[in-house]
């Protein structure tokens, strides 16, 4: 597999338009497997902290967690890229597309408000889990900021956009393409929230509603660096926002 790419041969942006079922079914298995591997690589992160009897629930340890499911992903997506020889586009971006970067923020901003002003008026805005951790120590958000940037936007999209939206291209096109890869990236923020069921489902259709804008990004600018920067700083706005109003 070659992750990067003006020189592959072949056109990875054309589809078959076929095995359509497999398709899926594959993009379910990676959404699954990369719970699977990340609770995997946490759980083994976690016990020897136990055994120490560190606080786990800590800032530093909860942003090591974080990064440790982060590198599941990055790991599982590129294991599958190798083997099926998926090709991800990833080069420099030019200054149009850092400006398709640019609007993809605002575009995100834009959506995330929009669907949260509809969720508010529904009563269907769910709790982050992490509600708690942040009030006890507002650090920890500036923490998964950087850590956003750095790690958890190329990390996600490499696995949704790159992986994921690439593999269902080949049979759905780009649209179904997106559609699918937003709602599994949505579905796997499930954990991310508490309170009713109705409105933990609710947070994960806001982040699929703005996964769509980083999959619409990709297929656009077929650069998965431009994506990564609108999620990244995307995800350290609404951190930064959410540090300066505790």
């Amino acid at each position: 597999m070659s992750v990067l790419t003006d020189s592959d041969s072949g056109d990875p942006w054309s589809h078959e338009g076929s095995g359509a079922v497999r398709a899926v079914l594959v993009a379910l298995g990676l959404t699954v497997a990369g719970f699977l591997v990340s609770l995997v690589g946490g759980i083994a992160f976690i016990v020897p902290l136990i055994l120490l009897e560190v606080d786990i629930q800590s800032t530093g340890p909860f942003l090591a967690l974080t990064a440790v499911g982060q590198v599941a992903f990055l790991v599982l997506g590129y294991a599958y890229a190798r083997y099926t020889g998926l090709t991800v586009h990833v080069s420099r971006p030019s200054a149009r597309e850092l400006g398709w970067a640019l609007a993809g923020v605002v575009a995100a901003l834009v959506v995330a408000v929009g669907v949260s002003v509809l969720l508010a008026v529904l009563d269907l805005v769910p709790e982050s889990v992490i509600g708690d951790a942040i009030v006890s120590d507002p650090t920890l958000v500036l923490g998964l900021a950087a850590l956003s940037i750095v790690l958890v936007a190329p990390a996600e999209e490499f696995l949704f956009r790159g992986v994921i939206q690439g593999r269902l291209r080949r049979s759905l096109g780009p649209v179904g393409a997106v559609v699918g890869s937003s709602l599994l990236f949505g579905s796997l923020h499930l954990g991310n929230y508490t309170g009713e069921t109705a409105a933990v489902v609710a947070g994960a259709v806001l982040i699929a509603c703005v996964g769509t804008v980083f999959g619409t990004l990709y297929e656009r600018t077929q650069n998965l660096v431009v994506p990564i920067v609108a999620h990244g700083v995307y995800n350290t706005i609404l951190m930064v926002l959410s540090f300066l109003t505790l």
